[in-house]
């Protein structure tokens, strides 16, 4: 049975990095990343919104056809509402797979720290465009955004993000084999 593993977290937490290599551990997993749909419209910052819905709409048509092949999708994206968590998880049920979410948690100062690394020395192309929009002193609002998530989505699989990448991946993956019925004998 294929798996939709939503990783979801503040900027900073390492969602895209983390769903890049969780997608390795299985071949043709599907690493979506969101931003990257939106920032390939031509003129996205335009209207950044209406290229976020049209890059989410984007998304779940990939994700439906890689999860109707019978292959794993790993979505990396903060997601502060949950109206696209619906709809991942009833594309999911759609397609017969697995819905896996994950919150990424990490504390404001831990983040704050990770911003200003990111701000000063960028790893992705996508960061410059983030920290326009987020930095260290958006820490404490960022957790905070994702209060809602914790409230309302209370079977998302809380993983700490404080360790490195490689311990949160290890981590990660112990969430994602517990929360799979296939993989757990649910």
């Amino acid at each position: 049975m294929p798996r939709l593993i939503l990783l979801n977290g503040a900027p900073g937490t390492g969602k895209s990095t983390l769903a890049e290599l969780l997608a390795q551990d299985q071949v043709l997993t599907l690493a979506l990343d969101v931003d990257g749909i939106k920032h390939s419209l031509g003129g996205w910052s335009e209207d950044a919104q209406a290229s976020g819905l049209r890059a989410r709409r984007l998304a779940l048509a990939m994700a439906r056809e890689q999860l109707r092949s019978g292959h794993d999708v790993v979505v990396g994206q903060y997601l502060a509402r949950t109206d696209f968590i619906d709809s991942l998880e009833a594309l999911a049920e759609e397609c017969g797979a697995t819905f896996v979410e994950c919150l990424l948690e990490l504390d404001a100062p831990t983040l704050a720290r990770r911003l200003a690394d990111r701000a000063a020395a960028p790893t992705r192309p996508e960061h410059q465009v983030n920290t326009a929009l987020v930095g260290p002193q958006d820490a404490d609002r960022l957790v905070r955004s994702l209060d809602g998530v914790r409230q309302y989505r209370p079977n998302a699989v809380q993983v700490s993000a404080e360790g490195s990448i490689a311990a949160t991946l290890d981590l990660l993956r112990a969430a994602v084999r517990r929360a799979d019925p296939a993989v757990s004998g649910r």
